[in-house]
C-alpha cells in the first residue's frame, strides 16, 4: 500500500471506534491540516474539526503540541518507511547500466507517489525544520532519512563509483528538493516529465562526477 493510501483522509459523520483507529484519524486530519495552514495552523482544535470530532478529542490523546508533533513525526515518518523498504526489495540484483536504469526508474515511481501526496510532501518538510529546533521530534525523521539514504547507497555501489555513502547523501539531499520543487513549479499534469527528468539528471550527474575535481575526498 503506497503512502497516499496510508494517509489519504477519509472523513466520517462517525467517530471511528477504538483508540487506534481514532489516533490514525486525528494524525491524518493533522497531516491536512499542515499541508493547508502550516505548521502554526497545527492546534489541537484544526485538527479536532479537520477530524469531524468533538472539540478536546485531540488534546485527549494528545496533551500537549509536543506530544502532538512527535506522534505525526512518527506516523509520517512510517508512512514513507514503508514505500523506502518497498523500492529497496524491488532493485534489481544485476549490476551495470540495465540494474541501474531499473534502480532510478524504481525511485522515480516511488516519488511520483509521494507526489500525489501533497500534504504529506509538506508536512514531512515542516516537520523537518521543527525537528531542527526540537530534537526530540528528530529520531523518526532521521530513521527514515538513513533508510533511503541507504537505498539510494546501494544503487550508486552499482556503479563501482567511489565515496558511495558521500554520493548517496547528496542525491538524497537533492531529491528532497526535487518534489518540494515538483509541487510549487509544476501542474499535475507536469509533475511526471520533471520529476523523471530531475530524477534521472541527479542520480547520473552525482553517481558520475569526479569526486576530486571538487576536492572531496573518497
Amino acid at each position: 500500500m503506497s503512502a497516499r493510501r496510508r494517509v489519504a483522509r477519509k472523513r466520517s459523520h462517525q467517530t471511528p471506534e477504538g483508540t487506534a483507529a481514532r489516533q490514525e484519524l486525528l494524525l491524518r486530519s493533522a497531516i491536512a491540516v499542515v499541508g493547508r495552514s502550516g505548521m502554526r495552523g497545527l492546534t489541537h482544535r484544526a485538527v479536532d474539526r479537520e477530524a469531524g470530532m468533538p472539540e478536546g478529542t485531540c488534546s485527549v490523546y494528545y496533551r500537549t503540541r509536543l506530544a502532538l508533533l512527535t506522534a505525526l513525526s512518527g506516523f509520517v515518518a512510517a508512512a514513507l518507511h514503508a514505500d523506502v523498504r518497498s523500492l529497496g526489495a524491488s532493485l534489481p540484483s544485476p549490476t551495470g547500466d540495465d540494474g541501474i536504469d531499473l534502480a532510478i526508474d524504481a525511485t522515480i515511481q516511488m516519488l511520483m507517489r509521494w507526489s500525489e501526496s501533497p500534504d504529506l510532501i509538506v508536512t514531512m518538510s515542516e516537520l523537518s525544520l521543527e525537528a531542527g529546533r526540537t530534537p526530540s521530534l528528530s529520531e523518526p525523521i532521521v530513521a527514515w532519512r538513513t533508510n533511503l539514504t541507504d537505498i539510494v547507497e546501494n544503487i550508486v555501489c552499482r556503479t563501482e563509483k567511489s565515496a558511495a555513502r558521500l554520493r548517496a547523501e547528496a542525491i538524497v539531499a537533492s531529491l528532497d528538493g526535487v518534489v518540494l520543487n515538483g509541487l510549487l513549479a509544476t501542474s499535475a499534469a507536469e509533475r511526471p516529465a520533471y520529476l523523471r527528468s530531475m530524477v534521472t539528471l541527479v542520480l547520473r550527474a552525482i553517481g558520475d562526477a569526479d569526486l576530486e575535481d571538487y576536492g572531496l575526498s573518497h
